[in-house]
């Protein structure tokens, strides 16, 4: 262990550290494995002189096995994609330490697996992984200055919140999928596209409608009156692009539609879009009641407001793998919410308002967002090969700026949160993104997560 400890602290403090911080963290971890099987034993760590403590590689060394894995060894070195150089008796309080896990249950196989996974998604900027399976933590893990309670905003991940509750409201008698819009926003009738625009088109994010890049960062604004004011600028449902912009249309269609509905009841207040979503699918899995990022009239932002725990941001996607059904309770139709995860005529890789394992088979749709200038975001690689590309057919996912993750995958019984990139909110609204590590590779993560026989093919 001793020898294994002053490998490590030579390689990261001594003449390696250059290398390290120049993005060769892959290339020293090969040099140093010299059997070339993947892992770095206490025999390969023995060459250095230098002396460390033991606690460095039991830190280093995550599942405690005796050896060390690329992911383990880049959960080490790296944060954010930045080494610290610093001395020996610094490392621990600078580095992104993992926290021991919160919950660990499974074979040790599994919680190998689960560990590997939290140490590569901690490598590249994540701050918290929660894996639940068969609606049961199985683990749980954190980055110091992280807890339990601690709650992120989930940015583009409030997307996913729309398309079933979309599905509530066909139930509830509010409108159908391929109902005119403007026959509610009757300011529309007139505009040659929007007249011709359905609710279907709003929530696959085909409306047509200008799509500003920075429209998330003009909370100073009514942006629900900003999305009705936006030129039609494709023929609806042709052509996709990623934007909250839709939804704002959406959430005034539905405000106008709840409006109506409570004037045929009689003298009262009428729910807003939020409390509709609240009283019907947030409240009854206990989800209700958070913190929401907000407009300039107090109208929560529809695209990427909510603010949630990973628990929290967990119990939405139970009650999505369990096909609506919140214990004995149906909350969203199962055929309704099965319409979610259909392909959009726009965007085989996009459903309505969540992600799918899809590749995209329509021209620039793997550009999410053409609005402003060209930089490929995650959102575009998903939306241009899928989530993981040939694998894990009914994997779906909510995204969001910064790379937070919600994936629910029906076959394995899961649901996991990821979040990750501390400064994410700060550093996106400013348009800052090379202060945060957008390294993270779906693909790669589901490859440590599952077993080899479990990421081909076919849901069992």
């Amino acid at each position: 262990m001793r020898r294994a400890a002053q490998l490590v602290t030579a390689v990261v403090i001594g003449s390696a550290t250059m290398a390290l911080a120049q993005n060769t963290q892959q290339s020293v971890f090969d040099r140093l494995d010299t059997n070339r099987d993947g892992w770095l034993s206490a025999e390969e760590l023995a060459a250095t002189p230098r002396a460390a403590g033991d606690d460095l590689f039991k830190d280093l060394d995550r599942d405690s096995d005796g050896f060390v894995s690329r992911a383990e060894f880049d959960a080490f070195a790296a944060r954010r994609g930045q080494l610290l150089a610093q001395p020996a008796r610094e490392l621990r309080a600078a580095l992104p330490i993992l926290r021991e896990p919160e919950v660990s249950e499974g074979t040790p196989a599994e919680i190998a697996r689960y560990r590997d996974a939290a140490a590569y998604s901690a490598a590249n900027g994540g701050l918290v992984l929660l894996v639940m399976k068969k609606g049961r933590a199985v683990f749980e893990q954190h980055i110091e200055g992280s807890t339990p309670e601690k709650a992120y905003q989930i940015a583009s991940g409030t997307k996913s919140f729309w398309g079933p509750l979309a599905a509530v409201a066909i139930q509830d008698g509010l409108f159908s999928l391929d109902e005119l819009v403007a026959d509610t926003l009757t300011e529309w009738k007139t505009d040659p596209r929007k007249s011709r625009m359905t609710v279907r088109d709003m929530l696959t994010f085909s409306s047509g409608l200008e799509s500003p890049r920075r429209l998330w960062a003009e909370r100073d604004k009514n942006l629900y009156t900003l999305a009705l004011g936006l030129a039609a600028v494709e023929e609806p449902g042709k052509r996709f692009t990623y934007s909250e912009v839709h939804l704002y249309a959406f959430g005034e269609f539905l405000n106008r539609k709840l409006a109506a509905r409570a004037a045929k009841i009689g003298p009262g207040t009428p729910e807003t879009a939020h409390e509709y979503l609240e009283r019907t699918l947030l409240k009854p899995v206990g989800i209700a009641g958070g913190r929401w990022h907000k407009d300039a009239t107090g109208q929560p932002a529809m695209g990427d407001g909510a603010v949630l725990t990973a628990r929290q941001w967990a119990a939405w996607g139970e009650l999505i793998r369990n096909r609506g059904k919140h214990g004995d309770t149906q909350l969203i139709p199962a055929d309704g919410l099965a319409k979610c995860f259909e392909s959009s005529t726009a965007n085989a890789a996009y459903g309505m308002t969540w992600w799918l394992n899809k590749p995209s088979n329509a021209d620039l749709a793997s550009i999410a967002d053409r609005a402003g200038e060209r930089r490929r975001r995650s959102s575009d690689q998903v939306s241009e090969r899928g989530i993981v590309s040939g694998r894990l057919p009914d994997l779906v996912m909510a995204a969001g700026a910064g790379q937070q993750r919600l994936y629910v995958l029906p076959s394995e019984e899961l649901v996991i949160v990821r979040f990750a990139n501390a400064d994410m909110p700060a550093a996106v609204m400013r348009g800052e993104y090379n202060r945060l590590n957008l390294n993270f590779k779906d693909e790669e993560f589901f490859t440590r997560l599952l077993a080899p026989a479990r990421t081909e093919g076919t849901p069992k």
